[in-house]
């Protein structure tokens, strides 16, 4: 399924300015004395593995009222548990044994090998303004701080939040506690029953199908794509199959030009197929995993040829709307193409980070 935004395995974020010599993590993490624990008007407790149900019955509440493009699921949840990944979950209980709140962090290696303490989770929509956000925010941060001390993990580091726009007093409680928003991202969406654009491309330049002869040229393509945003990663070919595992060969296309004996790869959309979500979405969705275009083959047409291959393809697949999470950061031009060719902004979501 597509992965929420709020329980991500890891995030990718901007390089840290170069350290020349980074202290222990156990040293910088500061674990404090004592954690400060949740007081808030209902019993308080922590979580474990037994809980996820509780779990997901409260976020797929918040999700509703907060009208999320996405839904949360169980694996999701469970995965929050991996024994392999340090973690800590803390939670309050209504007198039905449902949960008000919950909090949880959990340790685990980003892109370019950062270690991550990511922290979710969520209020019930009738508790909120009770300052039960601002008392899990501290947790987390005095969790985060323990955990990453104790993880035996060392390079650099960062307690991270994925914070949506509809979660009124967020922004101010994450400041207010040392973080910076350091990307965003906005999640589109496109009627696929509207008509699609039309692209006549250049000689020797070609919309092909996926084929597994281009694989490699593509995730060549992506890493520079990666670096050219200064994301500071790349992905070998194992890592790349592992993070497209999702990847529909027939929704997804290359771009290629033949102007000379080698065929190059100018461009490249990755379609992948989450039907899970589509019960509690409400509709069927192509989502649009991965799309660039090389810097020497912009301003042809490419992306809008690209994008209208993807949206066909899901259309004839009965598809209802094609979805995209665009980077806020990313090229000003590439934003404005998916307005051009009909996406529409549905809602916000920004990554907000203390760096160690």
């Amino acid at each position: 399924m597509r992965r929420s935004p709020e329980f991500p395995e890891s995030v990718p974020t901007p390089p840290s300015p170069a350290e020349p010599r980074l202290a222990s993590l156990a040293v910088r993490a500061e674990p404090p004395a004592q954690v400060r624990i949740p007081s808030t008007g209902v019993p308080w407790r922590r979580l474990g593995a037994d809980d996820v149900q509780l779990m997901l019955d409260l976020v797929h509440l918040c999700e509703d009222v907060d009208q999320t493009p996405y839904r949360t699921t169980l694996a999701e949840i469970e995965d929050l548990f991996d024994p392999a990944k340090p973690h800590a979950g803390y939670a309050g209980l209504a007198e039905d044994g449902s949960l008000v709140a919950f909090g949880f962090v959990r340790v685990a290696t980003g892109p370019g090998g950062r270690i991550q303490a990511i922290c979710s989770g969520s209020v019930h929509p009738e508790w909120r303004d009770r300052n039960i956000g601002s008392q899990i925010v501290n947790w987390q941060l005095d969790i985060s701080r323990h955990l990453l001390a104790d993880s035996g993990l060392e390079g650099p580091a960062q307690i991270l939040h994925v914070a949506d726009e509809t979660l009124a007093g967020m922004q101010d409680i994450l400041t207010r506690n040392g973080f910076e928003e350091q990307r965003a991202f906005t999640q589109m969406r496109r009627d696929l029953s509207l008509p699609l654009p039309e692209v006549e491309l250049s000689q020797h330049l070609s919309i092909e199908p996926w084929s597994s002869l281009w694989s490699d040229q593509v995730r060549r393509a992506y890493n520079q794509a990666l670096a050219d945003a200064e994301l500071g990663t790349s992905l070998d070919p194992e890592e790349w199959e592992k993070e497209f595992a999702s990847l529909v060969p027939e929704w997804s296309f290359v771009a290629v030009d033949r102007a000379s004996d080698r065929a190059r790869v100018a461009g490249y959309i990755v379609g992948a197929r989450y039907e899970d979500d589509w019960p509690m979405l409400g509709w069927r969705e192509g989502y649009i995993d991965s799309f660039g275009v090389m810097a020497d083959w912009r301003q042809r047409g490419i992306g809008r040829a690209l994008l209208g291959a993807a949206m066909s393809a899901f259309r004839d697949a009965g598809m209802d709307y094609a979805g995209i999470d665009v980077d806020e950061g990313g090229d000003e031009t590439s934003n404005n193409l998916y307005e051009a060719v009909g996406f529409e902004a549905t809602y916000r979501s920004a990554v907000w980070v203390i760096d160690l």
